[in-house]
């Protein structure tokens, strides 16, 4: 059985089907940050969950690909990580350097929960055709 470590390690590898299928079956992947851009923070299950990293690695960040990974955390049923994209986005044509900080908690060998943190500033630049101006927009 993986650990979380390993768990982790081939999310943060794997292709949006591939990263998904690591999830169990009430697995989720949380992004609270992005409530603050109007968006979704919480994507349930492996179906769900795929669809969501499939936009996410070819529609927003075709040829998707974390780099700079470390693992700080390493125990049997978490792990906490760090990685990187340097992307150009598909929607707002702009270069974005974004840092994911991953929290992973596994059980029966899948990710029952990922929650992830990251720069808003850098996911509103790669999200919006304006970038953040988008968003503070709709904020006034």
């Amino acid at each position: 059985m993986k650990t979380a470590k390993e768990l982790l390690q081939a999310y943060i590898d794997g292709t949006a089907k591939e990263s998904a299928a690591l999830f169990a079956d009430n697995g989720a992947l949380e992004l609270p940050y992005l409530a603050d851009l109007g968006v979704d923070p919480r994507y349930e299950g492996p179906k769900t969950i795929e669809s969501f990293l499939t936009f996410l690695h070819e529609k927003m960040y075709p040829g998707f690909k974390f780099v700079d990974v470390k693992i700080y955390i390493d125990t049997p049923d978490q792990a906490f990580g760090e990685y990187t994209i340097h992307q150009k986005s598909g929607i707002s044509g702009r270069d974005v350097h974004q840092r994911f900080f991953g929290h992973c908690v596994v059980a029966n060998g899948k990710i029952v929960l990922l929650r992830e943190a990251l720069n808003v500033l850098a996911a509103a630049d790669g999200m919006f055709p304006n970038g953040i101006a988008d968003v503070t927009d709709k904020k006034k």
